[in-house]
């Protein structure tokens, strides 16, 4: 059930479709709407330890990758890659309002590639994605069918036979410096920054929002966060119940 009245997305709609420069992020709880597992949560981030020894962000991590390949890859293939979830109606509205007009940028944080399976392009994945990889050593790059189809628990080169590592932003890892910018600027421009599934109070999200100089900074999430002070008009309900009712507005006459 949504919770928001028609009144206010209404409104939404009317602004969207007078500006000129309309900014989506979109984050993890919109990938779980589409059935992706979230090992953040309380009962999974406690398996998690039981499991594998060390929190979800402990595996993921620069430092495991680095000296533990082998337990940051069972994890990654079990946890991250077992259940890869499919673009649902939030990622097909996002797609709708880009080849419309109505969107100039999509900035993503999660590094599922939601966006692109939508058949957007030009998506700003700041966290990269996990069908993208490459070699350690020969920088040779690979797709995830040559993860899934190895043999051994940590893939290797074909060429040099050295490890290979997903292309994603591990914790302890900066945000490129070039998508780092590219947000930023987007956000800088835009007249409404419309946010889907991310914690406000973020270090990341906090660097592209920090740009953004207008007053109609939207979020939508389901639960109430303490980021959520950051936002100028905040409304709780799920991301595909929101665009499924905000697209019903903008595809009218």
């Amino acid at each position: 059930m949504l919770n928001c009245d028609i009144e206010r997305i209404s409104r939404i709609a009317d602004a969207i479709k007078k500006s000129k420069n309309v900014v989506c992020i979109t984050g993890n709880e919109s990938v779980v709407e589409c059935g992706k597992m979230n090992v953040w949560d309380d009962t999974n981030i406690f398996r998690v330890e039981k499991t594998y020894g060390k929190a979800p962000e402990e595996i993921l991590s620069a430092g495991e990758f680095s000296t533990r390949k082998e337990r940051f890859y069972n994890f990654f293939k079990k946890e991250v890659l077992g259940d890869l979830p499919k673009p649902g109606i939030t990622y097909e509205v996002i797609k709708n309002m880009k080849d419309a007009g109505y969107l100039s940028s999509v900035i993503a944080f999660s590094i599922f590639g939601l966006e692109k399976m939508a058949g957007v392009e030009d998506v700003i994945e700041l966290s990269g994605s996990v069908y993208d990889y490459y070699c350690c050593n020969c920088r040779k790059d690979y797709d995830l069918d040559y993860i899934k189809s190895f043999k051994g628990t940590v893939p290797l080169c074909d060429e040099c036979d050295s490890a290979i590592r997903p292309s994603i932003r591990l914790f302890g890892e900066r945000i490129q410096n070039d998508l780092n910018t590219q947000a930023a600027i987007a956000c800088q421009k835009a007249d409404i920054v419309l946010v889907l599934g991310v914690d406000l109070y973020g270090s990341k999200i906090q660097y592209c929002t920090s740009h953004y100089r207008g007053h109609n900074l939207i979020l939508v999430t389901e639960n109430e966060h303490f980021g959520d002070k950051y936002a100028d008009e905040v409304i709780y309900t799920k991301s595909q119940d929101f665009m499924r009712c905000l697209w019903q507005h903008l595809s009218r006459d």
